[in-house]
């Protein structure tokens, strides 16, 4: 195994919105990402950092996390299993990195952390609580749970196509000391994203 201290960050970004990425506002998108990055003490110019997302919210996801590896791939399911293909030579991933943060809580990736293990990489699942496979966190290393954008954000976190808040049901927002959130954190006015196309980004095969 690698001895670098170089941790493999790999981000299964619409699973940590806790919400239909179509609705996600501004900031909710914002919280997620940043929000992990501070949760896992993401080390720029050390770690490296690998996010899979869907060809709508590739540029999205470029503007928030610059230095990251976008893997994009179209189909149902297409990000989640672009990032599967990406964990599954664990001799190749234990030979470069000492650590790996799987961000997601989804099942399908089970059989990526079990190979993790099994080559002896000590694999940290980050995920959103209620929201993660019981069995990933079985077969985790460690977990890291993340905070749920609405449970900060409120109706903040979501917004329909016309930029009209989304009834969030019973969730309020929670009123957090500064101390608790990174300063990059900031709150951003209340704007729906719109889709953007794919052009220009290199598809997973």
């Amino acid at each position: 195994m690698s001895t670098s201290g170089r941790r493999l960050i790999a981000v299964d970004a619409e699973n940590l919105l806790g919400c239909d990425p179509g609705i996600a506002s501004a900031v909710c998108w914002e919280f997620a990402i940043v929000g992990l990055l501070h949760a896992v003490r993401f080390r720029q110019g050390t770690d490296h950092l690998v996010i899979a997302v869907a060809p709508d919210w590739a540029f999205t996801v470029m503007e928030l996390a610059p230095s990251a590896r976008l893997m994009v791939r179209n189909g149902p399911n297409g990000a989640d299993l672009a990032l599967r293909d990406a964990l599954e030579d664990a001799a190749f991933i234990a030979g470069r990195y000492s650590k790996v943060v799987l961000a997601s809580g989804d099942h399908i990736f089970s059989n990526s952390v079990r190979s993790l293990a099994d080559a002896g990489i000590h694999t940290t699942v980050a995920g959103l609580p209620t929201q993660t496979s019981s069995e990933l966190t079985a077969l985790a290393s460690s977990v890291v749970w993340l905070d749920r954008p609405s449970r900060f954000l409120g109706e903040a976190a979501t917004v329909t196509a016309s930029g009209r808040r989304v009834d969030s049901g019973p969730v309020k927002p929670v009123h957090v000391s500064p101390m608790l959130l990174p300063p990059a954190l900031r709150v951003l006015a209340q704007r729906p994203i719109a889709p953007h196309k794919s052009a220009g980004l290199a598809l997973a095969a």
